[in-house]
Formats: structure tokens, C-alpha cells, sequence
């Protein structure tokens, strides 16, 4: 687990002015999906303008209402009177933390639309959460660091209606083969063009030479090599960046990706970013699309990868267990852990027959003096619950049933 490496700020002038600048240029940007939303601030302003004309308080040129929308997203009436809220910076949240503060911005973002809309003769767009919580997503409003990759994503949307996308793809392979056979970190716009191209091209917008081509799978690939560079630095934005390649990686049907996207979540993230929650879901996910995958043979490129999945699910799967105290969930967990244990013995993977064992029957002579420490301690928990117990105590029976014959 790194520590988190940001200095330790708040909502300050410097930022507030970061934030407002960004929102002036990414409504300038003329995104289609956010066209009502710059024809909203476009009628405030004129409205805004208006306004200061009657008071004798305006000049020629009409302002944007930016400043009007930073101070309602974040919930304050005038935007000269935002640094006196002290909002830490969204660097110094948790994931969780993070999520909840977007989804307040975005929600406060669409009812100050709402609000305003009738009297600048506008109707808000029925999808005018949704529209909100994207553009938050790529604003973010609060971080004192930028991520550029939901505006890049927009960016390739566009590229994919005038038909760019084979253009972005020869510029981008190239450095990212270039890239995989050094340890050279390749620039954040070259990895995010990168993920955006993998995430909305499709075989026609590619054309099906490109699409069928080994050069698109090695891509994929060079994108993972890339991450695992970038985790290995130990910066807060590099790794979250990591987790980003990680994420679309893995939603792009590359089983290995949400493996290690787990292990980020579990102990690769800044501290306040691990979500051993998080890292649950991901692993949870990502077995059962192995085990529903029509030849598991293929899912892997080697056995030690392979081997790493059950690795990661029973570290993550026992370090919830450390931490539950439900009975029924005890059980659960304990059901989880021995089963994948027991399967990824069966494939012959080393060691995974000693962690079963020593859940089962941790006073096995063979068992003794051999690091299972940890394992054994896990039992003396799964002791204290009546049903986990017995459900080992059976199980135990069985397995050296078997070993007897």
C-alpha cells in the first residue's frame, strides 16, 4: 500500500480559478452531448448581462455565467464566497467519498437548471441528470488535478463520426509498441487517446483491416504493460491512471485486466484510495466471467497468470473474512475461499492444497512449521461461528476421506 503523496489542500483561490477556467473551455469545446448545457449558459449569461445593464453595472461584452454555475454545483450562492466553505480538494477522498461528492455536484448542477430554465424560455432536456453526471465526470469540478480521460473520450467520439479513428490508431500503436520494450512512461494524453480509441471504436469506424489485425490486439496489450508501469511508480495520479487503463481494459473483455484492477483497489492505490469493498466487487466479477468463459484454456496466456487469479480472489476473499463478523456472511466467505482453493489445486497450481488443508484441518502433522501461521489463525476465527464451523468440521471429513483411499 503507497502512501497518499498530496500535500494536504483545500478549495482555494487557485483552484476555484483552475475550475472556472476548465468549465469555460470545455463548454467551448461544442461537445454534442452537452449541447443543451452550453445553450443553458449561453441564455444565463445573456440573462446575467442583462441584468447588470439595468443596474449600470455592465459593459459592452456579455461574461459567461460560469462563475454562477461553479458557485450552484457546489452548492453556494455567489461565487466569491466558495473558499470560506473549506471543501478539501477531491484528491483527499475516498473512492466511495469521491462517488457520493459527484453525484451531489451533478444533482445540484440539475436542479439549478431546472430552477433557471423557465424564465430564459428554456425547457431542460428530459435526460438532465444523466447529461449533469457526465459532465461533472469530465469537469470535476473539485479536483485540483485534472483528469483528462472523460474529456478525451468525448474527443474520440467525434473522431469516430468523421471517421478519425484510423488515423488515432496508426499515431497511437506505434507508441505504444515503442513504449513496451522500455521503461519509458509514455505521456498521459498518448495512454488516454490510447483507452479512448479502445473504448468507442468498433470494426467499422477502425475498418475491418485494422479491427482483425494483430496489430489492434498487441495495442491491448502494450495498454496493460503501460498500467503496470505507471502502478509501479507510486504517484497518486499515476496510479489512479493506472486504474483507469485497468478499468476500460477489463469492461473491453480482458479478464487479466480486472485481476489486476482488483489489485489496485486491494493494496496498489494511494491509502486513501484502497477499497478493500471495491476490490470484492471487481474479483467477485471477474470469477464469475472466468467460470462462465466457453474454454477457460484461452482466458490466460500462461499458467502463471492463470494462477493469479485464484491468488488475488483468496487474498481479497481472506482479508474480508478477517473482517466479517456476520455469521451467515462467515460461512459465505468460507465456502468462497475453500472452493477456489480446491479448484486451483485441481489445476495444479503450488500451494493452493496447503491453504485448503490448513482451513480444514489445521492440526495435520505435515501442516506444522511450513508459514501456514496465518491460515491457522483464519480457522481459529471461522471457530467462532457455529455454522462456518461445522460446515469445515464436514468438509475436513471428507477431504481426508479421500486422502485415506
Amino acid at each position: 500500500m503507497q502512501e497518499t503523496n498530496v500535500t494536504p489542500r483545500l478549495f482555494d483561490s487557485e483552484v476555484q480559478n483552475s475550475s472556472e477556467k476548465r468549465l469555460r473551455v470545455l463548454l467551448d469545446a461544442n461537445y454534442p452531448r452537452f449541447s443543451a448545457l452550453s445553450n443553458f449558459v449561453q441564455k444565463l449569461s445573456e440573462a446575467e448581462h442583462a441584468q447588470r445593464k439595468a443596474q449600470g453595472k455592465a459593459g459592452k461584452k456579455v461574461l459567461p455565467a460560469t462563475k454562477s454555475i461553479v458557485a450552484a454545483t457546489l452548492g453556494c450562492d455567489l461565487f466569491k464566497d466558495l473558499t470560506s466553505l473549506e471543501i478539501p480538494v477531491d484528491e483527499h477522498l475516498g473512492v466511495t467519498e469521491l462517488e457520493q461528492r459527484r453525484a451531489q455536484q451533478a444533482s445540484l448542477l440539475s436542479a439549478f437548471i431546472s430552477q433557471k430554465s423557465p424564465a430564459l424560455g428554456l425547457v431542460p432536456p428530459s435526460c438532465v441528470d444523466e447529461i449533469c453526471y457526465e459532465f461533472i465526470d469530465m469537469w470535476q469540478p473539485t479536483a485540483r488535478t485534472y483528469d483528462e480521460l472523460a474529456q478525451t473520450l468525448h474527443r474520440a467520439l467525434q473522431a469516430k463520426i468523421v471517421g478519425e479513428l484510423p488515423d488515432w490508431f496508426h499515431r497511437l500503436a506505434s507508441q505504444l509498441e515503442d513504449a513496451s520494450w522500455s521503461s519509458e512512461i509514455l505521456p498521459k494524453a498518448v495512454v488516454y487517446e490510447a483507452l479512448a480509441l479502445l473504448k468507442v471504436a468498433d470494426e467499422a469506424s477502425l475498418t475491418p483491416d485494422i479491427w482483425c489485425s494483430l496489430a489492434w490486439l498487441l495495442m491491448r496489450e502494450n495498454l496493460g504493460i503501460a498500467a503496470t508501469g505507471l502502478a509501479n511508480t507510486n504517484e497518486f495520479s499515476k496510479t489512479s491512471r493506472a486504474a483507469n487503463i485497468l478499468k476500460l481494459l477489463w469492461e473491453s473483455g480482458i479478464i487479466y485486466a480486472g485481476i489486476q484492477l482488483a489489485r489496485m483497489h486491494h493494496d496498489l492505490l494511494a491509502s486513501n484510495r484502497i477499497n478493500l469493498q471495491r476490490a470484492e466487487q471487481v474479483i467477485d466479477q471477474v470469477f464469475r466471467q472466468y467460470e462462465v468463459s466457453p474454454n477457460r484454456s484461452v482466458v490466460f496466456t500462461t499458467a502463471e497468470s492463470h494462477a493469479e487469479l485464484f491468488q488475488t480472489y483468496n487474498t481479497i476473499k481472506i482479508d474480508v473474512l478477517r473482517n466479517a463478523g456476520e455469521p451467515s456472511r462467515v460461512l459465505r466467505l468460507t465456502q468462497e475461499i475453500l472452493a477456489a482453493g480446491t479448484c486451483a489445486a485441481r489445476l495444479g497450481f503450488e500451494g493452493f492444497a496447503a491453504c485448503v488443508m490448513s482451513i480444514l484441518a489445521p492440526n495435520l502433522p505435515e501442516l506444522q512449521g511450513q508459514g501456514n501461521e496465518e491460515i491457522f489463525a483464519l480457522r481459529e476465527k471461522i471457530s467462532g461461528y457455529p455454522e462456518a464451523e461445522a460446515f469445515c468440521r464436514y468438509s475436513a471429513e471428507l477431504a481426508l476421506a479421500n486422502r485415506r483411499r
